[in-house]
């Protein structure tokens, strides 16, 4: 029996194993299967839920993966929905309708990228001015364009071009946004508390997306500068380490937010909070991702 030489044969070993990984993170097609690779990292609970292009959901109960009935739809398709899981909002023609029911109305308001306060009020941006709807009430400005532009005043370069484009609450009068300027890649992030500007960090040299608190209030959003790939910031900007996962399309973290995870199309990746270093891999992706209790 022919030997083969042994460099030969450790090379053909990193190679496939080189295949492999890449193709768990391309984005080829569905998959349905389970895979769970070593190391297995233990502490990991609560429920992952995970929503496709077409919004239909898987839900995961951790560590075991078994599957059960979602605790709440994800955020997903331009529909979000408020912290209970009962009311939703979603922006077409520039007009935000509130809903409980697909067939039931309760709110419709002028303005876009509608968010959810904790106390059920939902926001949105119009004419460059924040707005808040309370769920009975008259939407009322929370921070006006004019109000926005004095405070980056001599905070980011031609100040007076810049205005919101997404935000995301984390109290009835804080909140951190994604900041568009003048050109398609001039955008920041910014965050308010007591609806003063605390923080920008600005110029990130890429366009800015899906932006997310995460349950201790540290940001989370999407860049596409090399491909579509998540950052992770301390709302006074400073990098928390994520896994460098290529064309990501969500991320979440556990309600302790000791562990963090990130999607692509087919495959869904954790990680312990501040490191690189991917700790288990499940065959199940999409476009949403949520971490329940």
């Amino acid at each position: 029996m022919r030997r083969w030489p042994t460099w030969l044969v450790v090379g053909a070993l990193v190679v496939l194993a080189a295949i492999a990984f890449a193709d768990a993170i391309r984005p080829t097609g569905g998959s349905t299967g389970i895979s769970l690779q070593a190391p297995r990292a233990s502490g990991l609970q609560g429920t992952l839920v995970v929503a496709g292009p077409d919004c239909s959901v898987s839900a995961l109960r951790l560590p075991a993966l078994v599957e059960q009935e979602p605790p709440r739809q994800p955020d997903c398709g331009g529909i979000v929905w408020s912290a209970d899981g009962t009311v939703s909002a979603v922006c077409a023609r520039n007009v935000t309708t509130v809903s409980p029911t697909p067939n039931g109305v309760l709110l419709r308001v002028r303005g876009c990228a509608p968010a959810w306060r904790a106390d059920g009020a939902v926001s949105v941006i119009r004419d460059g001015n924040l707005l808040v709807a309370p769920r009975r009430g008259t939407p009322r400005i929370f921070l006006s364009q004019s109000q926005l532009l004095a405070q980056l005043a001599g905070r980011l370069p031609d100040s007076r071009t810049w205005s919101l484009k997404e935000v995301q609450w984390f109290g009835r009068s804080s909140f951190a946004a994604i900041l568009a300027g003048r050109h398609p890649r001039e955008t920041a992030v910014a965050v308010f508390r007591g609806g003063v500007l605390e923080s920008v960090v600005p110029e990130l040299g890429q366009h800015i997306s899906s932006l997310r608190l995460s349950p201790l209030g540290n940001l989370g959003f999407a860049h596409n500068q090399l491909g579509r790939e998540f950052v992770m910031l301390t709302r006074l900007g400073k990098e928390i380490p994520l896994p460098r996962i290529a064309n990501a399309r969500a991320i979440a973290w556990s309600p302790d937010e000791r562990w963090v995870a990130l999607c692509t199309p087919t495959t869904t990746f954790i990680a312990l909070t501040g490191s690189r270093r991917i700790v288990r891999q499940i065959a199940v992706g999409g476009d949403a991702l949520d971490w329940t209790r």
